[in-house]
């Protein structure tokens, strides 16, 4: 790359870029910052392509060429949407609870995305609601949801996990069981109780006064995906999965 041949309005853009600390940026970004209509930047950012200095990952969105080649997979994908994070199976391997490394970079969203292909590795966008949306955040330039955040997200859907045995797996001393609990009650939601309070049980953690029942109203399944049977009437579980 030629760097004598930056034209004014492209270091323009790189500074803006680099004052405000972002990773991905959009045309509305750049006609706001630099105070030019959307044809203007639209011609400075197809020049700065052709340049080797931005690339383009969808229609609207672009990276500099230097942060795509030097982030890695999660810092770019955790901040695609502004109402996203690192979770799930990506999230367990991104603070070392699990030795799998998934295949699939998993980032969960308040809005509906298509799934991309970015560097070789696809990343699949999990819509979840308003109110799970909470318990994340940054580290260094990767958005994820912590560590306690990370498994109940996990067990309200183990298909993203790569299963619940290895979510029971992810269970160690650096988790804030209490803080786990508030998470669960927080999510209102009956499934998550149930295999909380199973697992919880499991490991012999499980605080005597934990509020987890309480918002337990039905049957459901430790694995989401089997059969129902082997019920427990205390988790209100079929416990259809053994765990190691």
């Amino acid at each position: 790359m030629n760097r004598t041949s930056i034209s004014n309005r492209e270091s323009q853009v790189i500074s803006e870029i680099r004052k405000r600390e972002m990773i991905l940026f959009t045309i509305e970004d750049i006609t706001r910052f630099l105070y030019i209509s959307r044809l203007n930047t639209y011609r400075i950012l197809n020049n700065m392509e052709e340049k080797g200095l931005a690339r383009r990952l969808e229609k609207g969105k672009y990276i500099l060429n230097e942060d795509w080649e030097s982030l890695d997979i999660y810092e770019i994908a955790s901040n695609f949407l502004n109402t996203s994070y690192l979770a799930f199976w990506s999230a367990l391997h991104f603070h070392k609870i699990t030795d799998q490394v998934p295949r699939t970079v998993f980032i969960a969203s308040t809005k509906r995305k298509r799934n991309l292909q970015l560097q070789r590795q696809k990343i699949q966008f999990v819509t979840i609601s308003r109110r799970s949306f909470f318990g994340y955040q940054q580290y260094g330039r990767v958005i994820a949801s912590d560590v306690e955040k990370t498994i109940i997200d996990c067990l309200r859907l183990p298909k993203y996990s790569g299963g619940i045995e290895q979510v029971y797996n992810a269970f160690n001393e650096r988790l804030d069981f209490e803080k786990m609990t508030e998470y669960c009650l927080k999510t209102q939601s009956s499934a998550v109780a149930s295999r909380l309070g199973y697992l919880l049980d499991q490991k012999g953690v499980l605080n005597k006064n934990n509020k987890i029942a309480r918002i337990i109203t039905s049957y459901t399944k430790l694995d989401p995906l089997g059969k129902e049977i082997n019920p427990n009437s205390v988790w209100k579980l079929y416990v259809n999965r053994g765990l190691k």
